[in-house]
């Protein structure tokens, strides 16, 4: 018998599983893979080592202004795809040895919940049951596929299979202009393809604030990708003695021109569904939830209807986050052994393309729609000492406050965005005053005077603008 049984060895059920390790509960961790799920081998961390050494690129082409000259520079796709997963593997090693260390037990295998407190497991070996006070699912998402483009592994590919860079195509469309279509449409434009990428939406990363949302998009278009929003892909076609897969694209506004374009590889970026399929055995009646969308249905403190049977992460709906997942895991831990009520606060996200794009709470255009009278303060990056002295100036940190100047919302874009966040993370958390900022010194020269500045705005404080 066990404490818990977290099913699903990603964010939420591996940092779960080690707090509840650390508090002395018994532990065990179902998974049919790999630990650290999605986030780990195929998403979050394999993309940012990515970034990180074509970022490099991106300052050796811009070395010469600063009287470094580099010539003769070339790039090894193996050793990139080598670099990447000596990163992966080393973490994953990690985490495995952190089990060790809190006594949390890996059953490999495919989990499914067949009663209250059991869980079956499916594997090589066979069926086995294993028995918890209480169970957490975590099984988190894959990627979305749409109705008539469906992930072949040769010419429509997903995320996962973007990153095994076994080829640089000549031509790549990215369907999607969220995070995971940008930052790998970005890593594929430095290794050397012709990116395209096309978004059904107005704006490209949707929700987001649209004023951050166009500077991004300006200036991903300097770096060579073409991006098309308000338009839609339609009717593939295979050319299998090109090896091209030839869309018709349509503007959804009015007045757009239409045209058919041919490309060597189409990456589905079109957001993401939950693992829902399989966790839950219908036999079992166990009258869990789920809505029109495959998202489990839980209260405040992230119980399903069977009390002891908890979700988290990916798998209980938007925002489709690591850290979330993660931190809602470690909540639930605090709860079943402390009986400590669940707190919701603003979950910030960010996306780690060239400036990158960090967001905390309300838009300006959310917090108008609740009718709130706000006021904005903003603070370019062409403005900051520091921005200039490392050649960052292209960004904007944009703050919006209540009408009592409590801050309700923050977004930067430009460099080290999601670095950045966390003070105004904290600030929109608890409610802060710009004025409190006021009273805060920060280190000259730094990014995070931009912070200072922008806030200031609200208050009146700023100084340079």
């Amino acid at each position: 018998m066990y404490d818990i049984i977290f099913i699903g060895g990603g964010p939420a059920g591996y940092e779960g599983a080690i707090a509840a390790g650390k508090k002395g509960l018994k532990t065990a961790v179902v998974e049919l893979e790999k630990l650290g799920g999605t986030c780990l081998q195929w998403g979050c961390v394999p993309t940012k080592a990515l970034l990180h050494n074509v970022k490099l690129l991106k300052q050796i082409k811009n070395a010469a202004k600063a009287g470094i000259n580099i010539e003769n520079v070339s790039i090894d796709i193996d050793a990139l795809a080598k670099n990447k997963e000596r990163v992966v593997s080393k973490l994953t090693k990690g985490i495995e040895t952190l089990f060790k260390q809190y006594n949390v037990e890996l059953i490999q295998g495919r989990g499914k919940i067949t009663a209250p407190g059991t869980v079956s497991v499916y594997s090589q070996q066979g069926q086995q049951e294993f028995n918890a006070r209480h169970i957490v699912i975590a099984t988190g998402s894959k990627g979305a596929e749409l109705p008539f483009l469906k992930i072949d592994g040769q010419f429509v590919i997903d995320s996962n299979i973007a990153l095994e860079l076994k080829n640089v195509p000549e031509k790549l469309l990215v369907v999607g202009a969220g995070a995971v279509g940008l930052e790998l449409g970005l890593v594929y434009s430095y290794l050397g393809s012709q990116v395209t990428v096309v978004e059904i939406m107005e704006q490209i990363l949707p929700g987001m604030d649209t004023e951050l949302a166009e500077i991004l998009k300006n200036e991903l278009k300097k770096q060579k990708m073409k991006i098309h929003t308000a338009t839609a892909a339609a009717n593939p076609v295979i050319n299998p003695e090109t090896k091209t897969i030839r869309l018709d694209f349509k503007p959804v506004t009015p007045g757009g021109k239409e045209w058919q374009e041919e490309f060597s590889k189409v990456l589905l970026a079109v957001g993401r569904v939950p693992n829902t399929a399989e966790v839950l055995d219908p036999a079992a009646q166990l009258g869990i939830e789920i809505d029109k969308r495959g998202f489990i249905i839980v209260n405040e403190n992230l119980q399903t209807a069977v009390s002891t049977i908890f979700a988290c992460g990916d798998i209980v709906g938007n925002p489709l986050l690591a850290h979330k997942a993660s931190h809602q895991a470690m909540a639930i831990v605090d709860f079943i052994a402390q009986g400590k009520p669940i707190a919701h606060h603003p979950v910030p996200g960010a996306v780690f393309t060239f400036p990158e794009f960090a967001s905390i709470g309300l838009t300006e255009e959310e917090a108008k729609k609740r009718g709130l009278n706000i006021k904005i303060g903003r603070f370019p990056y062409s403005a900051g000492s520091r921005s200039n002295a490392i050649d960052e100036k292209v960004g904007l940190v944009k703050v919006i406050a209540d009408e009592d100047h409590r801050l309700v919302g923050a977004h930067i874009v430009g460099a080290e965005a999601g670095e950045l966040m966390p003070i105004l993370n904290y600030a929109v958390s608890k409610g802060m005053k710009a004025e409190e900022f006021k009273e805060m010194t920060f280190i000259h020269p730094t990014l995070c005077e931009n912070i200072w500045e922008a806030v200031g705005e609200i208050s009146g404080a700023s100084i340079h603008i």
